[in-house]
Formats: C-alpha cells, sequence, structure tokens
C-alpha cells in the first residue's frame, strides 16, 4: 500500500512512523523548506541550538513525545523554570499552592477557594460534564468573580478575543490536568528533535519527503487518490490531511456540501510572535513565562534563556513577545520593526531599564491557524479522521479535544489515524 501525508508536523510524522512500521510506503509533502510543522525552529550560525518561531515546551506527563523520543535517540531535557502573572504593572510568581496562597492580588478567601478547585481539576478525570458549561461560569461560580477578574479573564481575552466567553470548562480542565511544574525541552530544539525524527524514518526505507511542495488538490481518480502540486500528480491507495479543516475544505474536490459547510463552520485564530535577541537579560528576576494580565498589546513574555542556558545561544538573551489574534488583525501585516516598535513603550513598563539598544535582532513570526476556537459539547460534533471521501483521512489540532493543541496530542493523533488507515 502507498499512501500519501500532507505536512511535515508532528502529526505527518507520527503517521508516517506508525505507516513505516507497518511496511506502508509513505511520501510526505511539506510546503515549507523543512518539517516540523508549527514546532519549526530556526538557527543562527553562532548558536549551538536552535529555537523555535512559535514558543514550546512539553509537560512530564507527555508520554507520546517523550516514549517518541526514547525510540528515535533523542534527549529530553527537563528543568523548573518560573512562571509568573503581570498584574497592576508588579511580577507575581504563579506556579505552584504556595505562590497561590501568597498571590497578593487575590483576597484570601479566593486563594483557597481557587487553589481547591485547582487541585480537583487535577485530578478528576471526568471532563465530558464540563464541556457543557463555558470556562467563566465555571471558574466565577467555583473559584470566585475576583478569582475570574484577577487571574483568568485577561488570560482568556488575550487568547481566544470575541470567543472568550464561550470557551467550554472541558478546555479548561485539560490545561489544567497537564500542565507540570517541570518542563521539558528537546536537547538541541524541536527542529533537532523533528531532525532526529526524519533520520529515523528516512532509515525505514519507506518514508520519502517531498519539501516546498504546496498541496493544491487532493482529487479522487481512476487510479486511488491523487494529490497534486506545481510540480505534479502523484497517485496514492490513501491519503491523509493534517491541514486545518479550513483548508482541507477548499482543496479536497467531491467532498458534500454540508460535511463542507460543517469544516468551515469552526474557528480557529491565528499568532503572531515577536522572538527578541536581547543583549541583556529582560525578566530580571529570572521569571521564563509571564501571563500579561495587564493591558498590553501582547499576551505572553517567554524569555527562553531563563528557561534554557544562554551558553547555547552565544550568550544572547531570546525573548518572546506573543499574541494570539484573528487572522484580520493589523498585526498580521506589520514587520517586524514595526511590531517593536508599537511594542517598546510596554516593554518598558515591565522592565523600565530596556532601551531599543538592547536589541541585536528581531525575528517575526505568524501562523494563521494557531488557536482552535472549541465550542461547547464538542466532542459531539467534532469531524472524525474518516472523511466522506473513501481512502482520504483528515488528523489535525482541531481534533484533539478535550485537550488543546499542542505536539504531544499531535504525536497521538498520527499514531491513531496510521492504525485507522491500516486497519482498513
Amino acid at each position: 500500500m502507498k499512501v500519501g501525508i500532507i505536512g511535515a508536523g508532528f502529526t505527518g510524522l507520527s503517521a508516517a512512523k506508525k505507516l513505516a512500521d507497518a511496511g506502508v510506503e509513505v511520501t510526505i509533502f511539506e510546503r515549507d523548506s523543512k518539517p516540523g510543522g508549527l514546532a519549526i525552529g530556526f538557527k543562527e550560525p553562532n548558536w549551538k541550538w536552535s529555537i523555535e518561531a512559535h514558543y514550546h515546551h512539553w509537560f512530564t506527563g507527555d508520554s507520546h513525545v517523550k516514549n517518541l523520543g526514547e525510540e528515535i535517540g533523542h534527549k529530553i531535557v527537563y528543568v523548573r523554570p518560573k512562571t509568573s502573572t503581570l498584574k497592576d504593572g508588579e511580577i507575581l510568581q504563579l506556579d505552584s499552592p504556595f505562590s497561590l496562597l501568597k498571590f497578593k492580588k487575590l483576597p484570601v478567601l479566593e486563594r483557597f477557594r481557587t487553589g481547591v478547585v485547582l487541585a480537583y481539576l487535577k485530578i478528576t478525570p471526568f471532563w465530558r460534564p464540563l464541556e457543557k458549561i463555558t470556562s467563566k461560569k465555571f471558574i466565577r461560580k467555583y473559584m470566585g468573580n475576583t478569582s475570574w477578574k484577577v487571574i483568568w479573564e485577561p488570560l482568556f481575552l488575550s487568547k481566544f478575543g470575541k470567543y472568550a466567553e464561550s470557551i467550554p470548562a472541558s478546555w479548561f480542565w485539560a490545561r489544567i490536568k497537564t500542565r507540570s511544574i517541570y518542563l521539558g525541552y528537546p536537547k538541541g530544539g524541536y527542529q533537532s528533535y523533528v531532525d532526529s525524527f526524519v533520520k529515523f524514518l528516512k532509515k525505514t526505507g519507506k518514508v520519502k519527503f517531498v519539501y516546498n511542495a504546496k498541496v493544491e488538490t487532493i482529487d479522487k481518480g481512476g487510479k486511488g487518490i491523487i494529490i497534486k502540486t506545481k510540480t505534479g500528480e502523484f497517485n496514492f491507495e490513501k491519503v491523509i490531511c493534517t491541514l486545518p479543516f479550513a483548508v482541507f475544505a477548499k482543496i479536497c474536490c467531491g467532498l458534500p456540501s454540508g460535511y463542507k459547510r460543517k469544516l468551515l463552520g469552526f474557528e480557529s485564530i491565528g499568532a503572531v510572535n515577536l522572538v527578541l535577541s536581547l543583549k541583556k537579560q529582560f525578566l530580571t528576576d529570572n521569571t521564563y513565562w509571564l501571563n500579561v494580565n495587564d493591558k498590553m498589546p501582547f499576551l505572553i513574555i517567554a524569555e527562553h534563556t531563563n528557561f534554557m542556558d544562554k551558553k547555547y545561544y552565544s550568550g544572547e538573551r531570546l525573548v518572546y513577545v506573543g499574541n494570539y489574534l484573528e487572522h484580520t488583525h493589523k498585526y498580521f501585516k506589520f514587520s517586524e520593526n514595526e511590531l517593536l516598535t508599537e511594542f517598546i513603550p510596554y516593554l518598558k513598563k515591565i522592565n523600565p531599564d530596556f532601551r531599543k539598544s538592547w536589541v541585536k535582532k528581531a525575528y517575526l513570526f505568524k501562523a494563521y491557524y494557531a488557536q482552535p476556537i472549541i465550542p461547547l459539547r464538542y466532542s459531539k460534533i467534532m469531524p472524525s479522521f474518516k472523511t466522506p471521501i473513501e481512502g482520504v483521512y483528515l488528523a489535525n489540532l482541531q481534533q484533539t479535544n478535550p485537550y488543546d493543541r499542542g505536539t504531544e496530542y499531535a504525536v497521538a493523533n498520527g499514531e491513531k489515524v496510521a492504525k485507522l488507515v491500516i486497519g482498513e
């Protein structure tokens, strides 16, 4: 059997591995010049490690990527970084039960209530009842209105915008359930991990890669399923597409109109990440992840070199200034210099010593389908891996419910859809 896979992200690569293990011949088509998907990385010549275009880390419970790392022979480093929250101009650590009890922006009673509910979400496996109610309603009812206003509402608004009040509590459960104090990061960066994975796949002799190959159409023909790119047409018995619903709906021919409307009805927002290489440390209290709960034009600041040692990056301080935004937002049209100019006054509010002269280089990365918007009762309406076109399968980060998108769940989905393809 010959299978074509569209997308060389973690879903596509993991599906390819499972298929290759079963003796299936696989060809992976990737529109970029290298694999990785949203975890794609970049590296300056003087750096020992690469860094991601969009910030990533793993949790200790992410078993799929951990097991995969062991199989492909790539080490994952686990450390205990510091997570904080910016509120009313103050940076306050907020990443453990003890730091929550000390979080002075909440009344003592609501600190206790918030801690109890978080502990409950951490241990309960029952998420399905939570997909019937919104996160806002759940948090306000059980943690208190002040907890919602001070800690959670700013994050939901920054991450989901106009959808903030409609996100199900099951999504919130999954975010709390999976989090860990220790975080993992692949030695050498995610691109290095992906490169190890690709090398492993090529050694099987069953997996081929076609880069710079944007797929224009998927169509059913007399010889099976046809994938068409600018450079030609390729025939397969089965095809797995890992692209977002909206993109798949546009390139797959012959989809029933009702199914196509369903796919296009699911919303997704984009991400704009400004990565700064600085001469000096920005978050001088050694915070790695800063949730920005004050009114600023970005959601988070992640100082990567407060997580991984700056020695891997020639002593440079690498800082993400991240945003989730609707596709029509003006920042999608900005250059790195324009966005840096926009952000500088706010960066100075966080660190008054900060100057533009600190910036050695700015990098800007944009992704239009970075964060799926999950509606209530999503498990009952989420499209399955099988599509109405026989032999065509769809597996992407909009199908990780109840968990949020991430490489851990991309690997899991890749393995699941491959089993389905093999089984049929």
